[in-house]
């Protein structure tokens, strides 16, 4: 059963992958081109249309067995459930102790993270136009009596593999701030642009010390497109139950 499990682990991570492949298809074609230009002076012209030909057929066949844009929603939704588990764990927190169902939010890294591979930082829009990534920032909140408890990863979707993981736990009155807000910033897309602002999520405590992930910025739509909108990241939601949550213990 085991050896069955793993191998439709592998599977799903490879159609992952599939899913955000970006074949390149310009030097194929041009072989192409140049061998029917040719082919009817030479046998060489033959060899190389068909050459461009394999090679054309590799680049393109991952799109054949990619899943569609809500198998992809829904594996990462399971994923992100196995990160809940994971983050009680951590935290040692027993989920008798949660006042209510714990808080997701999500949002894109697509510029160079520490542990992650630069050929893996991928995004892609759907047929929905959502733009959806390889690579999320993920942030689990869990609610107790007295405190809230935060867990955050850089999660490779393509491996299935947390990295970067963080914990913090807060009392609830040391909770001064839920927001969103646009901020500078300075990170470098993969086409060498760099994104320039962002929105992030934003719970700030007394401290000085928050919690902080960014979910939308102009810059990764131009840079997927120049249209469409990011994929639900949670954010409405995470807002509405922590001011919820943070008003009635402040009472």
């Amino acid at each position: 059963m085991d050896a069955f499990q793993n191998s439709s682990e592998d599977d799903k991570r490879k159609r992952i992958k599939n899913y955000f492949a970006k074949p390149k298809l310009k030097w194929p074609i041009i072989l192409i081109v140049i061998g029917l230009i040719i082919s009817t002076q030479s046998t060489i012209g033959l060899i190389l249309v068909l050459a461009g030909g394999l090679w054309l057929f590799i680049e393109v066949k991952p799109l054949f067995d990619a899943p569609g844009d809500q198998t992809i929603d829904a594996w990462l939704i399971n994923d992100i459930e196995s990160l809940k588990k994971r983050s009680l764990q951590r935290l040692n927190i027993d989920e008798s102790e949660l006042i209510r169902e714990s808080i997701s939010i999500r949002g894109p890294i697509l510029w160079e993270t520490n542990g992650i591979d630069t050929k893996e930082l991928a995004c892609k829009k759907g047929k929905d136009g959502r733009i959806r990534f390889s690579i999320n920032a993920i942030t689990v909140v869990h609610l107790t009596e007295h405190r809230l408890s935060s867990y955050q990863c850089h999660y490779n979707f393509i491996r299935g593999v947390p990295l970067n993981e963080q914990d913090d736990e807060f009392h609830y009155r040391d909770v001064v701030a839920v927001s969103t807000r646009d901020e500078s910033t300075n990170y470098t897309l993969p086409n060498g642009n760099l994104m320039k602002q962002a929105q992030l999520f934003k719970l700030t405590v007394s401290s000085g010390d928050s919690i902080a992930v960014i979910v939308n910025s102009g810059d990764i739509i131009k840079y997927a497109g120049g249209t469409g909108t990011i994929v639900e990241t949670g954010l409405d939601n995470a807002i509405k139950a922590l001011r919820k949550v943070l008003s009635e213990k402040k009472l």
